[in-house]
C-alpha cells in the first residue's frame, strides 16, 4: 500500500492534507483556549463556535462541487491554503485592535468555508493521481496520515497552546496551511488537474441545477423514510451522533477545560481518547460486527450512550470524563460503521451517492441544531443538568429505535 507514495503526486497531496488536518486542530484548539481566556464560565461561547464552523458547510454543500468541477483542482487548494494562513495571521492583531471575540467569529466561517472547497477538491483529485484498481489503497493512506496529524493536534497542539500562548498559537497555525499549501505545488503540472470541461459556463444555471439536486436527494430520502424502516433506523442513529457531538463541543469541553481546571491541555486530551476509541471501535467491529446485527449495534450503541450521560452526573470527575470519551469514540465507530454497511447493502446503487451525500447535510444540520439548543438553555441549567436532559433524550430515541426495529420483518432483521 504504502509503495504507491512512490508517486508524487499521492506523496505530495498526502502531505499537504497531512499537514492541513494538524492545522485544523491547531485552529481547534488555539480558539477554544482563547474562549476560556475571554468567557470563563460561558457555556454559549462553545456553542457559537460550533455554530460559525458547521454553518458554512450547511449553506455550502449543495454549491461546492459545481466550483470544483469548473475550475483546476490544483489551484483550489493552494488558494485556499494560502488565503486560509493569511487569515489566522491577522486574526490576532484585530482580537487586540477590537479586544472583541468577532474577528475569530468571522475566521470561523471563511476558514471553513474554504475547508468545505479545499476538502472536496483533495477528495475529487485523487483518481487523477493513480489507477482505478489503486484507489482504495490511495484513499487509506491519506486517511491513515490525517488520523496520525488529528491525533498529535488535539494531544500535542494543546500543550503546544497552552506553553506558547493563544498569539503565538495563531502564527504557528497559520505556518501549517501555508507549508499544506505550497504543498500542493509538488503534485504535478497545474494542467494535470485542469476541469474536462470548459470554465466557460453558467454560473446561476450552474447553481439552480446544483439546488434542485439537492432538493430532488431531499425528496429520495424522504420516500426511502416512507417506505423502508431499516432506513428510518440508520437515520434515528444519524441523528445521534452529531447531536452528541454538539453536546461534547460545548459542555465536556467547558467542564475539562474550566469546571476542572485542566485548560487546552485537557481538551486535547479529550479528543485524542475519542480518536484512540473510534480506532478500538473499528478493529473490534471487525472482529465481531459479522455475528451482531447492524441494526442491533445501533440500538445497543445509543443504548449505552444515554446510560453513561445519564449516570455521569452523580459521580462526575475528570477521570469519568475521560472514560466516556474513550467509548463515546467506540461507539462511534460501531454506529459509523452500521450506518454506512446498512445503507450499501439496503439502498439501490443508483441513488446510493446521493443518500451518502444528503445524510452528511443532515448531520451537520443536526450538530448546528444540537448546538443551538444548549447554548438556549446553557443560562438555564447548570453543565450536569444538560447532560442528564441529553441522556433522556437518548434514552427516549433508543426506545423508538427498538420499535422500528421490532416492526421489521424477521427475514429481513435476519440479514443485516
Amino acid at each position: 500500500m504504502f509503495n504507491l507514495l512512490r508517486k508524487k503526486g499521492i506523496l505530495f497531496l498526502g502531505l499537504s492534507n497531512t499537514i492541513s488536518q494538524l492545522g485544523d486542530r491547531l485552529t481547534h484548539m488555539v480558539i477554544i483556549t482563547l474562549i476560556g481566556v475571554m468567557f470563563p464560565g460561558r457555556i454559549s461561547a462553545f456553542s457559537e463556535f460550533s455554530i460559525t464552523f458547521s454553518l458554512p458547510i450547511i449553506i455550502l454543500s449543495p454549491f461546492a462541487g459545481v466550483f470544483v468541477d469548473h475550475w483546476n483542482k490544483q489551484t483550489i487548494m493552494l488558494r485556499c491554503h494560502l488565503i486560509q494562513a493569511v487569515l489566522i495571521f491577522i486574526t490576532p492583531f484585530f482580537i487586540m485592535l477590537t479586544n472583541s471575540i468577532t474577528p475569530v467569529w468571522v475566521l470561523v466561517v471563511l476558514f471553513f468555508s474554504l475547508d468545505l472547497f479545499n476538502n472536496t477538491s483533495k477528495n475529487s483529485v485523487i483518481p487523477d493521481l493513480v489507477d482505478y484498481d489503486q484507489l482504495v489503497p490511495a484513499n487509506s493512506i491519506i486517511i491513515t496520515l490525517a488520523r496520525a496529524a488529528t491525533f498529535i493536534g488535539m494531544v500535542g497542539g494543546g500543550y503546544l497552546i497552552q506553553w506558547v500562548g493563544w498569539q503565538a498559537g495563531f502564527f504557528i497555525d497559520a505556518s501549517t496551511h501555508l507549508i499544506a499549501g505550497l504543498l500542493v505545488l509538488g503534485m504535478g503540472a497545474k494542467t494535470m488537474f485542469a476541469p474536462v470541461r470548459p470554465v466557460d459556463f453558467s454560473l446561476s444555471r450552474e447553481l439552480r441545477k446544483s439546488m434542485n439536486t439537492f432538493l430532488s436527494d431531499l425528496k429520495e430520502l424522504g420516500l426511502l423514510l416512507v417506505r423502508d424502516r431499516m432506513v428510518i433506523l440508520v437515520m434515528i442513529s444519524v441523528f445521534v451522533l452529531p447531536f452528541v457531538s454538539a453536546v461534547a463541543y460545548t459542555v465536556l469541553i467547558f467542564l475539562v477545560q474550566q469546571e476542572f481546571g485542566m485548560g487546552t491541555p485537557g481538551v486535547g486530551l479529550l479528543g485524542g481518547l475519542i480518536g484512540v476509541g473510534m480506532l478500538c471501535g473499528a478493529i473490534l467491529i471487525g472482529y465481531f460486527g459479522k455475528h451482531v446485527g447492524r441494526g442491533l449495534i445501533l440500538i445497543y450503541s445509543v443504548a449505552l450512550l444515554a446510560v453513561f450521560l445519564f449516570f455521569g452526573p452523580h459521580f462526575i470527575t475528570p477521570v469519568y470524563l475521560y472514560i466516556i470519551s474513550f467509548v463515546v469514540g467506540i461507539v462511534y465507530s460501531f454506529i459509523g460503521i452500521a450506518q454506512d454497511t446498512i445503507l450499501q447493502e439496503d439502498v439501490a446503487s443508483g441513488i446510493r451517492g446521493r443518500i451518502f451525500a444528503t445524510k452528511e447535510f443532515i448531520v451537520n444540520v443536526t450538530f448546528l441544531a444540537g448546538a443551538v439548543m444548549v447554548g438556549a438553555i446553557s443560562n438555564l441549567l447548570d453543565p450536569f443538568m444538560i447532560i442528564r436532559l441529553v441522556s433522556i433524550i437518548l434514552l427516549a430515541i433508543t426506545v423508538f429505535a427498538i420499535i422500528v426495529y421490532r416492526s421489521i420483518p424477521y427475514e429481513i432483521r435476519s440479514k443485516l
